[in-house]
């Protein structure tokens, strides 16, 4: 009877860890920011931690159609005094201010510079991934009007914090 136990223990720790997933989940809901205007935009952004990597999911409606924006994870809450969302993360605070050091999303995960594209009714979905794991100071997920062709950053006019 020892034996059986044994094996039923076994077999139950490896469905926990083959159903876990993501070591760690935050969600939270974009809100607009003051230079949005009179954008209702709303929607959900979800941030996962495993253990060797970062994937993070949003979903937007009340933008502009068929507009492209860029959409980054940043380093502050969306309360942060003066600067909403802080500045984006980056893996290496000292590194490269883009990918692969900072993790930026878009309508192709793929093609993390694409940014991205609203449909005619203004929704638009966007994910990013990297090969490393966010630190707790991974606050927010912010989205800006492009202010040049790379989709690094510009206006911001959403935001939300992740939880």
């Amino acid at each position: 009877m020892r034996y059986a136990a044994t094996l039923i223990a076994i077999g139950l720790s490896a469905v926990v860890v083959a159903t876990a997933g993501a070591d760690k989940k935050d969600k939270g809901t974009f809100a607009p920011l003051p230079a949005a205007g009179d954008m209702p935009i709303t929607g959900k952004a979800e941030l996962k931690r495993y253990k060797d990597k970062t994937k993070v999911k949003i979903d937007l409606r009340g933008l502009a159609p068929d507009t492209t924006y860029a959409a980054h994870l940043h380093n502050a809450p969306c309360d942060n005094p003066g600067n909403p969302g802080g500045g984006h993360y980056k893996n290496d605070p000292s590194g490269e201010p883009m990918p692969p050091n900072e993790l930026w999303m878009s309508d192709e995960h793929k093609d993390p510079m694409a940014g991205i594209t609203t449909n005619h009714d203004g929704h638009a979905h966007g994910r990013g991934e990297a090969d490393w794991v966010a630190r707790p100071e991974a606050q927010s997920v912010v989205i800006h009007i492009p202010s040049d062709h790379t989709n690094s950053g510009g206006t911001k006019i959403a935001c939300a914090d992740l939880e």
